[in-house]
Parts: structure tokens; sequence; C-alpha cells
């Protein structure tokens, strides 16, 4: 791509400044609202690690505590710990905080509103309300709209890199692309600082200076260069300390992930990835979003959903890149269609690649409307009864995509007077607590006893026998407890795996169990007082 695709001055100029904060407001009233309506964070990964992760950091940790919350006990804990701050600061509001967890989305919302005014000519009608629409679009698809108000929304961490695209492409047409690539690299490290499953779109944006500041190599190079170095800066500002605490004392800095390559003896020296939802061959690789597109379908998640949102910005992303690539002259608003193109394409492959889990999508996805619409606005002759064809086209599409999207909509809280319930039963001091199963249960441990102490002896990173020095230390601290044993399993599912870890561990029921009960979900879970099976 060529250096022509600068934006000439004056033509994109935004809006009146009133009338952008009146669409920023429109935002984030439509997403507070929906994020009260629909209910508190009950989903698995609150239940399994983001509420019990954020505990462990705000309290200083559980030292006596062994894979609490399964392998994910590991992960970077900072974004858990101030959604546990929140939540416990705001415990007796829940409805406050459900509309409050709704705004990033807004903001998410107006930084693509705000590249949707870039994309689109200037001579096109309607053309900030159609942003607006476009954004509304792009948001609410399916692989980050179905997570809102909960602690497994990416866009919570993805906020900085969504708002780095609108920063990037202003100051580049200021005159200022230095500062423009600093900022973009800082904002985009931050999110990948946050969260490393934002490797893919920090990827894009780098791709997407470097190539769109062609055939300028030395001004590409060192804008890239700038971006590199700024945002790798900031994730390590943000994350180096836990890599480094994580290496010195687990030998792997991202345990377990990856652990073929640092191979900490705590756990088996495999790459411990989840690659239930690869595509299974070269041909559904290649048109992945279609299998989802136009079916109920669970390839790339766990719960039946259906969405075209991926696979129209895929297509009219190639689209933008085949027209700027064809036609002659080029307009102010090419670059920025280029630039989004070039980013979600990278994203979405490095993501096929790596990943393949559709919630990790949530960011490219937010640029699928403002995609198609860059798509047809380079496509469609700039004559007004034709560009006015195709912005009710637009609106149409996005209308119908969105009626036809069915969300994955996870496992909500139940309507309760505190954001989180949990009623467990009196234990004496200095007691252990067994899971006897891999339940997503440890939300239940920061309601425990402080002395209690915590044993994850059946989890999705440690089994009963299974190898590493994790499994032998566990073992070590059951058969070493002398005080009162509590088991914590799911009585609705899987008894049978709590019966294997009873069996392997010399331990029974002695017939005292007692349910959780909580707001969270409905209860399935049971305490059950343990004895030695002699």
């Amino acid at each position: 791509m060529r250096g022509q695709l600068s934006a000439r001055a004056g033509l994109l100029r935004p809006g009146p400044a009133p009338l952008r904060i009146f669409w920023l407001l429109g935002f984030a009233v439509f997403f507070a609202w929906f994020s009260y309506r629909i209910g508190g964070d009950g989903t698995p990964d609150f239940r399994g690690y983001h509420f019990y992760n954020g505990f462990a950091a705000v309290s200083g940790g559980r030292p006596g505590d062994i894979a609490a919350a399964q392998l994910q006990t590991y992960f970077f804990p900072v974004l858990d710990a101030a959604y546990y701050l929140t939540f416990r600061g705001l415990d007796a509001h829940p409805g406050l905080l459900r509309a409050l967890l709704g705004l990033p989305y807004a903001v998410a919302s107006w930084a693509v509103f705000r590249v949707g005014e870039r994309v689109l000519p200037p001579s096109w009608p309607v053309r900030t309300p159609l942003a607006a629409v476009l954004a509304l679009f792009g948001v609410t698809g399916a692989a980050g709209f179905a997570t809102i108000g909960t602690t497994m929304s990416e866009i919570v961490p993805g906020l900085p890199a969504l708002v780095a695209i609108p920063f990037w492409l202003a100051r580049r047409d200021a005159g200022q692309p230095g500062l423009g690539a600093v900022a973009a690299g800082a904002l985009c490290g931050l999110s990948l600082g946050l969260k490393l499953t934002f490797a893919p779109f920090f990827a894009g944006v780098l791709v997407a200076i470097f190539l769109c500041e062609l055939p300028r190599l030395r001004a590409a190079s060192w804008l890239a260069f700038l971006f590199l170095v700024t945002g790798v800066v900031v994730t390590l500002a943000v994350a180096g300390w836990w890599w480094a605490h994580n290496y010195a004392t687990l030998g792997n800095p991202i345990f377990p992930a990856f652990n073929d390559v640092f191979r900490s003896d705590l756990a088996d020296h495999g790459r411990w990835s989840d690659d239930r939802f690869k595509p299974r061959d070269w041909l559904m690789a290649l048109f992945y979003p279609a299998y989802w597109a136009f079916r109920p379908s669970h390839f790339a998640i766990e719960l039946d959903m259906r969405d075209p949102r991926m696979l129209i910005g895929l297509v009219s992303a190639i689209m933008v890149l085949l027209a700027i690539g064809l036609r002659r002259p080029r307009r102010a608003s090419d670059y920025a269609a280029a630039f989004v193109a070039t980013v979600v394409l990278v994203a979405y492959g490095l993501w096929e690649f790596q990943f393949s889990i559709y919630r990790y999508l949530a960011v490219p996805e937010c640029f699928s409307g403002v995609l198609a619409a860059a798509a047809l606005a380079l496509w469609v002759p700039p004559r007004l009864p034709l560009t006015r064809a195709a912005a009710a086209f637009l609106v149409v599409l996005a209308v119908v995509a969105a009626r036809w999207t069915k969300y994955p909509w996870w496992v909500r809280s139940s309507p309760s007077s505190h954001v989180v319930e949990v009623s467990v039963p009196a234990m004496e001091p200095d007691s252990m607590v067994i899971l006897l199963d891999d339940y997503q249960m440890s939300f239940v441990v920061p309601f425990l006893q402080p002395s209690v102490r915590v044993i994850g002896a059946h989890t999705n990173l440690v089994r009963p026998g299974s190898e590493g020095l994790l499994s032998r230390q566990i073992a070590s601290a059951i058969r070493s407890h002398s005080g009162p044993i509590w088991g914590l399993e799911d009585h609705t599912d899987l008894p049978d795996m709590a019966d294997a870890t009873l069996v392997y561990y010399g331990l029974k029921r002695t017939g005292h169990c007692e349910p959780i009960h909580t707001n969270v979900e409905r209860d399935r879970i049971i305490a059950c007082l343990l004895a030695r099976d002699s």
C-alpha cells in the first residue's frame, strides 16, 4: 500500500462536538440499561477463577491453597483484583454495579464510531448516524456482547487496544504519526499486558502500521519500531513483574501454558493449550467464519451460537484491500479503511492459528460493520442516489444480521440484595477443603474462614495420579493433614469424578453433607465432611 493514502486536510474533519457527545451518551444509556437488565455475573470463568484470583490478590494471597482456581490460579491477577474490589465495594448495590459494567461497551462503541466517521467518505448522506449504527452493530456481536456485565468480557481488557485505532488515525492525519505510533503502542501494550490473548490484535496493528506506510520504507520501519518498542515496554511494565514472579517460583513465567518450552516440573511438560475449537482441516480453516454465520453451532465456543459479523467483516476487509489496490486516485478515507482491514485480517489469521476461541474475537468483531461500509464506499460509484442506496443497504444489513444472531448467553446470577451471596457450612479452624471434581467452584473460597486450606485435587491442571511436583504436593498435603477435612463437589453432574478422587486419597463421606447456597448459580455444590477410609 502506498503512502499516498494520507488524508487531505479538512476532508475528514469530525462533526460538532455536542453532536458527538450525544452519540456517546446514547451508547452509555443503552449499554448501561442492557447490562442492568440482563443480570449479574454467574459465568464459568467468574465461578472458576476471576473472583478467587481477585480475592487472593487483594488479600495478599492464600499461601496454604494449592491450585484452588485450577490452572487459572496462576493467571495474571491485576484485572481480577480490580473486579474484586469493585464487586465488594458495590456489594450492597448490585443494580448499580450491573449498569456500570455496561459502560466499557459504550466507550468501545464510541471508538468504533470515530473510526467509522473516518472510513465513510464525507460525501455520503447521514454519515455520522450511519457510523453510529455500524458501531452499535459491531459492538453487539456475539463474541463480545454475550459477556456484557461479566468478568468474562474481552471488551474490558481490549478497550485500550480499541481506542488505539482511532487515536492512531487521528494523530496520523494531524501530521503526528510518531506520537500516534507511541500512543497506539502504549494502548495496545496495556491490553496485551492485561491479557495475552490480545497478542493477535497487537500484531495486527503492528503489521498495519508498517504496510500502510509503504513504499516509504524508512518511515514505515520507524513507525512500526516505535509502536513495537512502546508496546513491549508497556506490556512488561503491566505484567512483567508477575511473569518474573512465576518464573522464579514456578519455573514458567506463564505457567502452565507453553510448558513444553519452559518445562516447569510442577506439571506435565506439555503445551497446555485449549485446542478444542481449532478448525479440523484446511478447508474448514479457510471458511471457518461461515461455519457459525448461517446456522447455530458450537465449533468455536462451548455454547450454540450464530453470527454473520466476522464473515461480513473479513469478506469486506478483502474487498477493501482489493479495491484500494485497483482504484486510482485514492480518497482521503481510503487509508483508514485499508488500515482497519489489515488489522482485522492479520488479527483473525493469528487468532485462528493460536486460539480459535470465539470470545477472543470480540475486538476485531467490533469493526465488522465499519468494514462493510468501507467496502461499499470503495466499490459504489460516488453518486448521491447510489450512496443513499448503499447507506440504506447497510442499515438493512445491520438490522437483519442482528436479528439473525443467536447469542451464546452465559449463566447470570439471580437477583439478590448483594452482588455475591454464598452460604458455607461452619468449619473448625485449620480445616482442609478438597475440591473433588473440576467444576468451577473457587468463588466459594473467599467466604471460608481464613485458616481453612483449599486444595484443588481434581481439576483441569492436576488429577489424582497425574505427573508433576504439584500432584505430589497435593497428595502430601492431603495425607499429612491432621484436622477436619471437607470435600466440595458438583453433586448433579460429576459424582463419579468425586468418587474417584475419594478412592485415590483414601477418603470417604461421613454422611454429613450440606448444600452451598448462592445467588451466583442454582444450588449444585455440596460440602461433605470426610473421614479417612481405614
